[in-house]
């Protein structure tokens, strides 16, 4: 069984090819960040504990979602390396077990969650008026996660093969799914005759693990039957094991590098730093943090574009595409790092008043708006060149990257500044100087002494009777 459809992005304007995958992905992305935005505030009805308490799940959220994540980024770069070579007859069974793979390893993390979700969050210094809601609704979405996970590495399959455009509009009707059911789940009240679950907390996590149902469902059968990306063909263990380990081999690093820096805005969050000022800081910070992600979401989209155009180019050896691919995309990170700077300082103060109830939280969030947003490029540059490097197979290189500005920078630098300034900006200016210095060492690196070349897995062993055992270039 073979793909139906692999565009070549071996050929052609590099950025061209970036640019058409990545415009799509920016509306799916921005329509999946709106549906944060509206949690946002209706959670805010409810009260400013409900709000405290959603915003510290966040980054444990996307600590969660970071496996998922880094098998989509394995799976991009297994299906795109095999498009690069031509080798179209493995790509079905690279991508059916990437599925299986992702969905075998987030149901257990799943399972873990749902046990010891008051034992995590203790640990990162939830406050006693949080817990109940942090419990309500993790325990909701740790439930459902795995619903979340099959339409993202669904989705990361297909912008391997070049199609973003199908990804993009299954994330904005899940985003639309979930933006009607968040009210009738969160409160008495409904739409109209439909009549309100009053779930509170619960009913938006509840929310989002039935849109992302929905959209499973979805992206699944135009995976399966129209792309026939699915290999329903039992292949043997061996084959799979094969696949799954090329697939770890990008993924698992991927994964960690993913976790790095929702690890270290938990620190950012916990009793050592903002939580230290009170709850109203860890909601400024929160709220903040969720905009400023809405207002990055073409450099998000440039991420997740641009393993497929440096993994297929790798394949096919060119080696100076590869390197375009990341001039380009860093150039990109610093002119919308400028236009986004602009606009939030023009802005921070309505958003604030919008979107928080206490003086003390929109102070927060003002200071955040107008001072990180100034060096968001470097943290472009950063998760763009991680992307890149986990699609030419090297996820040492990117890994490095993220750890660098995450552990080596941002979290002492956080801890320092909450330390000496004794206040809320010293938190903030911690981020902001890891941005820099990351995005400078970061571009620097890629341009100048990083390899271009791709790094494939191991050749799987032909056994005896063993017709055609795939050959993966070492």
């Amino acid at each position: 069984m073979a793909a139906r459809s692999a565009r070549d992005m071996t050929t052609g304007s590099v950025f061209g090819h970036i640019f058409r995958m990545m415009l799509p992905m920016t509306f799916g992305i921005l329509a999946m960040m709106a549906v944060g935005i509206i949690d946002t505030y209706w959670v805010g009805k409810l009260g400013s504990a409900q709000q405290a308490a959603v915003q510290m799940s966040f980054p444990v959220t996307m600590l969660v979602m970071s496996v998922s994540i880094g098998l989509g980024a394995g799976a991009v770069s297994a299906v795109s390396r095999a498009v690069g070579r031509k080798d179209s007859s493995s790509i079905p069974r690279i991508a059916t077990d990437a599925m299986l793979l992702a969905l075998v390893s987030v149901g257990t993390v799943s399972a873990i969650g749902m046990i010891f979700v008051e034992d995590i969050f203790l640990a990162v210094g939830a406050s006693e008026t949080m817990m109940p809601h942090i419990v309500d609704y993790m325990t909701v979405w740790f439930g459902g996660i795995v619903l979340m996970v099959g339409p993202m590495v669904a989705s990361n399959i297909l912008r391997a093969i070049g199609n973003a455009v199908v990804p993009s509009l299954m994330m904005i009707a899940a985003a639309v799914v979930n933006m009607i059911l968040d009210p009738i789940f969160i409160f008495d009240r409904g739409w109209g005759v439909i009549p309100g679950l009053d779930m509170g907390v619960s009913g938006a996590a509840l929310a989002t693990v039935a849109a992302n149902a929905f959209t499973f469902a979805m992206v699944g059968f135009y995976l399966a039957f129209k792309e026939k990306m699915i290999d329903f063909n039992w292949s043997g263990l061996d084959e799979v094991l094969h696949h799954w380990r090329d697939i770890a081999r990008v993924g698992a690093p991927a994964a960690l590098s993913n976790v790095f820096n929702p690890l270290a805005m938990m620190v950012a969050m916990s009793g050592l730093a903002m939580a230290s000022f009170g709850d109203g800081a860890v909601g400024g910070l929160g709220v903040a943090g969720r905009f400023e992600a809405f207002a990055i979401v073409p450099l998000f989209a440039l991420s997740a574009c641009i393993g497929a155009v440096t993994g297929q180019n790798g394949g096919a050896n060119a080696l100076d595409r590869v390197r375009d691919a990341f001039k380009s995309s860093f150039l990109f990170c610093i002119i919308w790092g400028a236009f986004l700077s602009v606009v939030l300082w023009v802005f921070a103060e309505p958003l604030a008043a919008l979107f928080l109830p206490g003086a003390a939280d929109q102070a927060v969030a003002i200071s955040y708006w107008r001072i990180v947003p100034l060096t968001v490029a470097g943290y472009g540059i950063t998760i763009a060149a991680s992307a890149g490097f986990n699609g030419l197979g090297r996820p040492a290189h990117g890994m490095m990257i993220t750890a660098g500005r995450a552990l080596g920078l941002m979290i002492p630098l956080v801890l320092l500044g909450a330390f000496y300034l004794q206040a809320p900006i010293g938190v903030i200016y911690g981020i902001a100087a890891a941005n820099i210095i990351a995005g400078i060492v970061t571009g620097a690196f890629v341009l100048f002494i990083a390899p271009m070349t791709a790094k494939h897995g191991k050749a799987r062993k032909p056994e005896s009777g063993d017709v055609g055992a795939e050959e993966t270039p070492a």
